[in-house]
């Protein structure tokens, strides 16, 4: 069974100019990709008052591992350093809808 995490990153410097630079870097990832590489659940990249912050979600850490080893170089290309803050958080419940009650 695997862990759902959430990685949250932090990246200091002009939201804008992080905010360019990491989509160039995202696309660039994805276009090395073949059919099976295992996206995040969930995604959002936020502008912050002193740079960017990612949250993602993965149905596995090794999911998340796997991206991060790959991504890095395609970050560097783009003139982006290493997260200056990070977290990792267990996913106990992802998505809106109830849960469905338990039988007795």
């Amino acid at each position: 069974m695997s862990n759902p995490i959430s990685v949250i990153l932090r990246f200091n410097g002009d939201p804008d100019d992080l905010l360019g630079r990491f989509e160039h870097a995202r696309k660039s990832w994805i276009e090395t990709q073949d059919e099976g590489y295992n996206p995040p659940t969930f995604f959002a990249i936020c502008k912050a008052e002193d740079g960017i912050v990612l949250v993602t979600g993965w149905e596995a850490d090794e999911d998340h591992k796997a991206f991060r080893k790959q991504m890095m170089p395609h970050l560097h290309a783009a003139g982006i350093s290493r997260p200056s803050a990070h977290e990792h958080l267990g996913i106990a419940r992802l998505g809106w809808n109830p849960v469905p009650a338990e039988a007795p």
